[in-house]
């Protein structure tokens, strides 16, 4: 039965410029009266925090803040988050920030109406429901707002892992994005990208998926450049975070594979940023995947507007594919991992790891070591 494809969406979204001021009255909406905002501190300073807080606030909404959460949320950030939520009995949960703030307010969700540590949780759907908890999305990338999984980090293994929890709203604001930087800008564009053309080449894909994932391939590509140009421009910031939503509900379905393995390996031993390595791996593993169906490659060729004659082989169309990555990537001066600081030596050190990442239960073929070791020296000399 595993041929089934399944699709779904985890929760409706409000998109549009301003639609930051309508958080306070669906906050209320939801039945929420005193809700912890969770955020980090740059983002709180940011005048859409401001802007989120007042709207809840003027809608009579007590509010709790929560501004702690770092970069790939440590178990014990979490762990002191949900302490607060109990002691405060909040009814809900805000989340304004990026990938970190909507992961760690999935797992403070977790523990509002069960014991600590989030430890515990991990990959367990089995536990006494939270809170409503609406995302307000301010990078366009993880797509987190429609994913069943907030990630985090579990400092007593040194792994990330995850818990399975739904947002119940997500708010797509493109002012909320304006102040995000050219560099973090691609970054978060290009894990968006990973998680489109990853879902369309997964082992269990979809129609849905393939659907959203070229949508989101289309709208990175003319974008992305646009929204490094000007940050101000919100046509193209409002495009790139449909984009990520897009991605993140094909994702959630078909599951992305080998690329993020390797950026959560690489992301675990070098601590570089999570969309950089997608973008770096991508090239490869679109190359392996053609192995596997090149139809389904060259779907990702048509969206970057790569045409073919229908004459090529299976090895061509992968290596088209993978040299219109590179290109991009170039254009949007996503650097190498020599560039990173990251010898080739140390690169093939992290095969093990890849293999270990839960992301590799969903393959579409299985690897051996030597062709891991091998992907992994192409992704390095590949691109320089």
């Amino acid at each position: 039965m595993s041929s089934l494809g399944r699709y779904a969406q985890t929760c409706p979204i409000i998109y549009g410029v301003g639609a930051i001021n309508v958080l306070g009255e669906e906050v209320k909406k939801l039945g929420c009266s005193k809700v912890m905002v969770v955020s980090d501190e740059n983002v709180s300073r940011l005048e859409i925090y401001a802007k989120g807080k007042k709207s809840l606030q003027d809608a009579g909404v007590q509010v709790v803040e929560f501004t702690k959460v770092i970069p790939d949320p440590p178990d014990y950030i979490i762990n002191e988050g949900g302490e607060n939520a109990k002691a405060e009995q909040i009814d809900g949960i805000v989340a304004i920030g990026g990938g970190s703030p909507m992961d760690a307010a999935k797992g403070i969700n977790v523990l509002v109406n069960n014991p600590g540590p989030v430890n515990q949780y991990f990959g367990n759907p089995f536990y006494q429901p939270g809170v409503p908890v609406v995302m307000v999305v301010t990078t366009a990338g993880t797509g987190s707002e429609s994913t069943s999984v907030g990630v985090i980090t579990d400092t007593i293994n040194d792994v990330k892992n995850s818990v399975i929890v739904n947002a119940t709203l997500g708010i797509l604001d493109p002012e909320a994005t304006v102040s995000v930087p050219p560099e973090m800008t691609a970054a978060t564009a290009m894990d968006a990208f990973a998680h489109a053309a990853e879902a369309i080449t997964a082992k269990m894909p979809n129609p849905k998926s393939e659907l959203l994932s070229v949508a989101a391939i289309k709208k990175i590509m003319a974008n992305l450049p646009e929204a490094m140009a000007d940050g101000n421009n919100l046509k193209a910031r409002g495009e790139l975070l449909l984009a990520s939503n897009f991605a993140g509900i094909a994702f959630n379905d078909a599951l992305v594979h080998l690329g993020h393995c390797i950026a959560h390996s690489a992301g675990a031993k070098f601590h570089v940023t999570h969309g950089i390595v997608c973008a770096l791996a991508l090239p490869e593993v679109m190359k392996y995947a053609a192995k596997i169906d090149a139809e389904k490659v060259k779907i990702i060729g048509e969206a970057m507007d790569i045409s073919f004659s229908g004459l090529e082989s299976v090895g061509e169309i992968g290596e088209m594919v993978a040299e219109a990555i590179r290109i991009f990537n170039r254009k949007v001066q996503i650097k190498s991992f020599k560039d990173l600081g990251i010898s080739r030596a140390d690169l093939l050190a992290i095969a093990p790891m890849v293999f270990k990442d839960a992301c590799y239960n969903f393959v579409p073929k299985e690897l051996k070591n030597e062709e891991v070791n091998t992907i992994l020296g192409e992704i390095y000399d590949n691109y320089q």
